[in-house]
Order: structure tokens, then C-alpha cells, then sequence
């Protein structure tokens, strides 16, 4: 039955309630009424209300559930749906649907947009990255060579300082071909995740000093491109919230395939990265929009990801995505 004809039903039977109880009742008002009388009036009054009210409660309760419902969506969270009742309203499990349906389309659209550009903002870091290679790179490599024709060339007086702009060129082209290789991995491109990983490691152990151990599956199923990418990029963001928030010397970076049994095809491929370090207390990081998170947790979204960040003051961070694989065993995010 539609919402309007169940509240006027039960409307109408609050009112024959109240007429059955004025015609077949002892009950009668004297002209003018005594203050018995009116008592006795206003105490029906408020008991017929009061039903009223608590058969309207029930009747729009699952309006408050939809509205509820509506409140908690988190577009970084997807895949969150309101069970339809099937003894609801003909009209609220319409509107639940309805509401249902415009998720669907909201996230898909958010995670194409995301895609695209996800693909331009790296499509420019490789464009940037080849010309601090190549014109940049080459410019300052260049330089020192000339630096170092002037050291044999010059006479004694003036060697030292050119010695020390030679090792200052020296040391800034090896800074932007190290600025390259952060924009775009090469490691990612021709030999896949998992080497990619293990340089990131090494490098991060390189130039921040934090032991970095890792640990990658030798039998990990195939994903593509976005979804390397995007663990990569995750992978890169959690070390470097390490390095700048963690206070610790250690960390550790895992790739494995997940399995539903022992022997079965692999479910799911999940990056973790742990640390010993400060923590932090995540119900006072904001929106996820600090450390990272927010961003790491956009890029899941576009992959049909699921990024958990556990932690607590003094007790380390943990950072695991989870990419669930299709029945072939192959990422199965929309694409």
C-alpha cells in the first residue's frame, strides 16, 4: 500500500476510534461544559494523538533509515547499498532504489573521471621526466665535463674552485635524474610491480636511511597497467609518511596474492606496509586528507581498491590495499 493511503488509514481509524467512543459511550458534555468534562475531553485528545503518533513513527521509520542512509555515504568508501526491505513501502523501496541507482552512477562516473585523469597527471610526469633527462640531464652532464677540462687546463691558483662547482654540477645532475625516476619509475614500465617495489625500497632505504625490508610474492597474478600503477603510487606515499611521520628506522613492504584456500586461484593481490614508529590517532586525521591518506584512498577508488590505514598513538601504522582479482585472476576492477 502507498505511504499516503497507509497514513490516512491510520488516521481514519484514530478518528473512528474517537466517534465510537462519542456515540456508544456514557460520555456527555453539559452546556457550559464543567471542568471534569473538559478534563476528560483533553485526556482523549492526548491519547488519540499520542496512538497517532505511534503508528506514524512506524510508518515513516523507513524514510529516517533512507535519510540515515543517505548521511553516511563516503564517496572514498564505495559500495555501500541500503538493504531494500521487501515489506517496505511501494514508494520508499522505489525511493531506496532510485538512491541506490544514483550511487551507482555517481561512483561510476567518479571513477572514470578519476582514471582520466589519473592517466593525464602521469602522462605529464613522464613528459616531465624525460626532459630533466634528456635536456636538463644532459645539459648539466655538460657542464661537468667542461668543468673538468677546465681543472687540467687551469692553473693551480684557480683549480680548487673549479673543482667545487664541478662537484656541485656533478651532485645537481645526479639529483634530477633521481627527481626523474621518482615522476615515473622506469622499473615500472619494463620489468612490472614487483621489481618496481623492490627499487622503491632500495632507494627509500637510500636516501632516508630507513631500513626498508620487503617481501614480494614470487606467483603473483598478472594486473594491469592502473592497478601496478596505483599500488606503486600507494606503496610510495605510505614509505614516505614513514620517513616524515613515523620517527623510526624500519619498515616493512609485503605483496602477496590473497587465497580463499590454501590451493585455490588467488582472490585478491594486497600491498601492506608497516611500521614500529610514533602512529598517530585516526579519528583525528580529518577526511583522510592528511599524511596522505586521502589521496591513496582516491587512488583505490578508481581500481575498485579497498585501503584500510590501522593505527594508534605509539603503536605504528599499518597501511594494506586489498585489489580484488576477477575468476580468471586478473584484477577486477571496472575498466
Amino acid at each position: 500500500m502507498p505511504l499516503i493511503w497507509r497514513v490516512l488509514g491510520m488516521n481514519a481509524a484514530v478518528l473512528a476510534v474517537a466517534l465510537a467512543l462519542l456515540l456508544f459511550t456514557p460520555v456527555t458534555i453539559s452546556d457550559p461544559p464543567r471542568a471534569s468534562e473538559v478534563a476528560v475531553v483533553a485526556a482523549g485528545l492526548v491519547a488519540l494523538l499520542v496512538v497517532d503518533w505511534l503508528l506514524l513513527r512506524r510508518a515513516f521509520e523507513p524514510l529516517g533509515r533512507l535519510a540515515a542512509f543517505a548521511r553516511r555515504v563516503d564517496p572514498l568508501r564505495p559500495g555501500d547499498r541500503l538493504a531494500l526491505d521487501p515489506r517496505a513501502d511501494p514508494q520508499v523501496a522505489e525511493a531506496t532504489r532510485a538512491i541506490d541507482e544514483m550511487i551507482d552512477r555517481l561512483e561510476t562516473e567518479r571513477r572514470d573521471s578519476a582514471r582520466e585523469a589519473l592517466h593525464a597527471q602521469e602522462a605529464e610526469r613522464i613528459r616531465i621526466a624525460r626532459e630533466l633527462h634528456d635536456e636538463v640531464g644532459q645539459t648539466l652532464t655538460a657542464v661537468v665535463l667542461q668543468l673538468e677540462r677546465a681543472v687540467r687546463e687551469l692553473p693551480g691558483s684557480g683549480v680548487d674552485a673549479v673543482v667545487e662547482a664541478r662537484e656541485l654540477a656533478r651532485t645537481a645532475a645526479e639529483e634530477v635524474r633521481e627527481i626523474a625516476r621518482r615522476l615515473r619509475p622506469e622499473a615500472l614500465d619494463d620489468l612490472g610491480i614487483a621489481a618496481a617495489l623492490v627499487s622503491l625500497a632500495s632507494t627509500s632505504q637510500r636516501h632516508t636511511g630507513i631500513r626498508v625490508a620487503h617481501t614480494i610474492d614470487a606467483d603473483l597474478p598478472p594486473l594491469d597497467d592502473d592497478a601496478e600503477l596505483v599500488v606503486y603510487r600507494v606503496a610510495q606515499e605510505a614509505l614516505t609518511n614513514v620517513a616524515r611521520h613515523a620517527g623510526t628506522d624500519a619498515a616493512e613492504l609485503r605483496l602477496a596474492a590473497v587465497r580463499q584456500s590454501r590451493r585455490g586461484a588467488p582472490a585478491a593481490v594486497e600491498l601492506t606496509v608497516v611500521d614500529r614508529g610514533a602512529g598517530f590517532d585516526p579519528a583525528a586525521v580529518a577526511q583522510g586528507g592528511e599524511r596522505g591518506i586521502r589521496g591513496m584512498r582516491e587512488r583505490a577508488v578508481l581500481i575498485g581498491a579497498t585501503l584500510s590505514v590501522e593505527s594508534a598513538p605509539g603503536d605504528g601504522t599499518r597501511v594494506r590495499l586489498t585489489v580484488p582479482l576477477d575468476g580468471d585472476g586478473r584484477d577486477g576492477h571496472v575498466r
